[in-house]
């Protein structure tokens, strides 16, 4: 997890770009499956596939060699991964559902960006930490609602907003800004 008195973008997202380049191919084919099977199970096993694409990120990080095996390895943290994407993606829909008017729009704005960062940060803390969800999304929930809140919600916009533009990409982007 970050530290918790620094926020810093810019190491952040090079230290991303850092961990695909350098295992770039298991990275893409790790994340194609992730998202094949998170589809095909109608999100069953979208939680638990983010928290093997996030084992694959920290062995980099570890000077590590990640292995599509990782994908697999919950060690009995699937039912809190898979709980936290459901909290998160039950939240998106909810949002997402309550219309289209300029004040939802904005409230959109404000949310999504928090929503992201949040699931971003709760899932590591499931899998490193071995919090249980609630645990975890009150650790997140106390982190980003501080004093540095619009630090975490700027993150989550910019992380967002990458992952945007590799849908725009007819969705073959997302293949690189997932991971």
């Amino acid at each position: 997890s970050p530290p918790k008195s620094r926020i810093d973008l810019g190491d952040w997202l090079s230290m991303g770009w850092r961990v695909y380049r350098e295992n770039w191919a298991v990275m893409t084919v790790g994340t194609l499956f992730a998202s094949v099977l998170s589809i095909v199970t109608f999100g069953v096993l979208g939680g638990p596939m983010l928290m093997g694409l996030y084992r694959m990120s920290f062995k980099t990080l570890r000077h590590e060699v990640p292995v599509m095996g990782d994908l697999f390895k919950w060690e009995g943290r699937f039912l809190q991964s898979f709980l936290a994407f459901l909290i998160f993606a039950a939240l998106h829909v909810g949002l997402r559902s309550t219309g289209d008017s300029g004040a939802f729009a904005i409230l959109g704005l404000i949310i999504y960006p928090f929503l992201t960062i949040s699931l971003g940060l709760a899932m590591p803390l499931i899998l490193e930490k071995k919090m249980d969800v609630v645990a975890a999304i009150n650790e997140v929930g106390r982190r980003i609602f501080s004093r540095d809140g619009f630090m975490w919600w700027l993150v989550g916009l910019v992380f967002g907003a990458i992952n945007a533009v590799g849908l725009l990409t007819c969705v073959v982007g997302l293949l690189v800004t997932v991971p």
